[in-house]
């Protein structure tokens, strides 16, 4: 069964490659590329380096707790922008994926193949939030791994041990590790989103991003008015704004504790975040263990099932 699904997903990224393969790598040559236009503009402004290696030099000075607060957080930036990206890429992925089999009318194609619907569903599923988060991982530690190696450069030109100085507040196998668990809790998170999506596409006549968004856009606004209007407050409970909160968490890794540390700096003036706070361990595994989690996966996997049974009494029509 693993070896047909794994087939299965296999298939699932050889049709999008331009989504799985490709986008990742786009957008790491893109910030590349602004990284080193960046540097060559900041080399005609400070033509012979004196301020680039006047604040590595200071940035060398400082405390082991306050580089590996700034790798931590260079490197927590660098991978944001594949986050964002990645998560409209599997949104506009599995609105499509049930519903391009009955639009161009491969479904009874796919039909005839011993494959069951159930391992259909799961294949593109599990290409969604596993195999999507480990390809942008690529990009990601492709790029982090050259902008240490662009500042190891510069350490070099500031006279400074690199591997003190540089790679040991990196610290990349743990950024990657921690990276990588992250964006699988993330996909975990946002699987109501998800298996929605999957399962308006398993039914929709057409255009199922569109009545994706509407449908909870619409019972959000009823949700709003009526409570407005019949006992002049706003509701209680919203189901668009709860959506919205959901991917709003969701879009970069939950190893970003920010509500501990909005808390923290608005009871002590002087508090410095410390680098545990964006890449943790301890955060990834309280999201994993939080009620709301676990609510959000089991309404993802109802709509999973419907997924299915729409599947299963699909045609070419």
């Amino acid at each position: 069964m693993f070896s047909r699904l794994w087939i299965l997903v296999r298939r699932e990224i050889w049709e999008s490659p331009v989504a799985f393969k490709w986008t990742p790598l786009i957008i790491a040559g893109f910030i590349l590329l602004v990284t080193i236009l960046l540097l060559i503009i900041g080399a005609k402004v400070d033509n012979e380096q004196v301020f680039t290696i006047d604040g590595i030099r200071m940035y060398a000075q400082m405390d082991d707790a306050q580089q590996r607060l700034m790798a931590a957080g260079v490197m927590f930036s660098a991978g944001s922008l594949f986050h964002q990206i990645m998560f409209l890429v599997v949104v506009f992925y599995l609105a499509g994926s049930l519903y391009d089999d009955r639009r161009d009318r491969s479904i009874l194609f796919w039909k005839s193949l011993p494959v069951s619907d159930q391992m259909t569903v799961a294949s593109k599923i599990l290409t969604a939030t596993v195999a999507a988060p480990i390809m942008y991982l690529g990009g990601i530690a492709f790029i982090q791994l050259a902008l240490v190696l662009i500042a190891s450069g510069y350490g070099l030109m500031a006279d400074i041990n690199i591997f003190t100085e540089v790679w040991a507040p990196a610290n990349l196998p743990r950024v990657w590790t921690v990276t990588l668990l992250g964006s699988l809790v993330q996909s975990l998170w946002l699987l109501p989103i998800y298996a929605w999506l999957m399962f308006c596409s398993s039914w929709a006549p057409r255009l199922p991003i569109l009545i994706a968004v509407l449908v909870p856009v619409l019972i959000g606004m009823f949700q709003h008015f009526w409570s407005f209007f019949s006992n002049f407050r706003l509701p209680d409970f919203n189901l668009l704004w709860v959506i919205l909160e959901r991917i709003g968490r969701g879009v970069l890794p939950a190893s970003v504790e920010w509500e501990q540390i909005i808390h923290a700096s608005e009871s002590e003036p002087s508090f410095v975040p410390k680098e545990e706070m964006l890449m943790s361990f301890k955060s990834i595994a309280n999201a994993f263990v939080s009620w709301e989690m676990w609510i959000g996966v089991a309404i993802g996997l109802i709509f999973l099932a419907g997924s299915v049974w729409f599947r299963r009494r699909a045609t070419d029509s």
